[in-house]
């Protein structure tokens, strides 16, 4: 059943996030536009995954979208986690019913059963210090991808700079001698920050988890 004029109810995955440490950030309005921008650019890079765009929820500290798929779900998440930094990010998806406002692309409209379980999932893991969880009523394969998750979040924060900036061009490139030619170091620093991040290993760890999350739903 899609949304309407009226509150109608459907199944759909509700990702809300939350930042971590809010009310210590300073700069209030430089994280307001950062938060702002990393929302619209996410939102436009993954359009066909987003059945409402990244929005505020609750001043700088909460966002919230839906969901058509989890099946570029991690790409989401580390675009957010990347775009958000140095400041961090707790995420939650859950499926279930959603309640559709008057205006269907305004998430604060929304109520049902998929935000209450994320709202809590949010709640459990700021108790338990981890960055990301997910409920879409399979349990045992559900914990299992989002442990996966965070320990590649995990992996991805113990990351220098050097270290990012080597992976992300790799990523793009997949050539270690052009990367070399556009940081101007050797190949061999070049080979030498992509074994101190763990890659290619977590790399085929990725592959493998988006195989898994675009089998989701089927």
């Amino acid at each position: 059943m899609e949304p309407g004029n009226s509150k109608t109810p459907s199944s759909r995955y509700v990702l809300l996030g939350d930042v971590v440490g809010s009310r210590e950030i300073t700069d209030r309005d430089g994280f307001r536009k950062q938060l702002r921008d990393t929302r619209q650019t996410v939102t436009e890079s993954y359009e066909d995954s987003f059945a409402t765009p990244l929005s505020a929820l609750k001043g700088i500290d909460e966002i919230g979208a839906v969901l058509t798929s989890v099946e570029h779900l991690y790409n989401i998440v580390v675009a957010l986690t990347d775009r958000l930094r140095p400041h961090s990010i707790r995420l939650a998806v859950a499926f279930g019913e959603i309640e559709f406002g008057v205006d269907d692309q305004d998430v604060s409209q929304m109520d049902g059963e998929a935000f209450h379980r994320a709202t809590e999932l949010l709640k459990s893991i700021e108790r338990t210090g981890l960055r990301f969880d997910l409920d879409t009523g399979t349990a045992p394969l559900d914990t299992a991808v989002a442990d996966e998750i965070n320990l590649l979040l995990h992996l991805r924060e113990s990351w220098t700079d050097r270290q990012r900036d080597v992976v992300e061009l790799y990523e793009r490139t997949g050539n270690q001698q052009a990367v070399a030619d556009d940081l101007d170091v050797s190949q061999q620093a070049v080979s030498n920050a992509l074994r101190g991040a763990s890659w290619p290993l977590a790399e085929t760890i990725e592959t493998r988890l988006r195989r898994t999350l675009e089998a989701y739903g089927r």
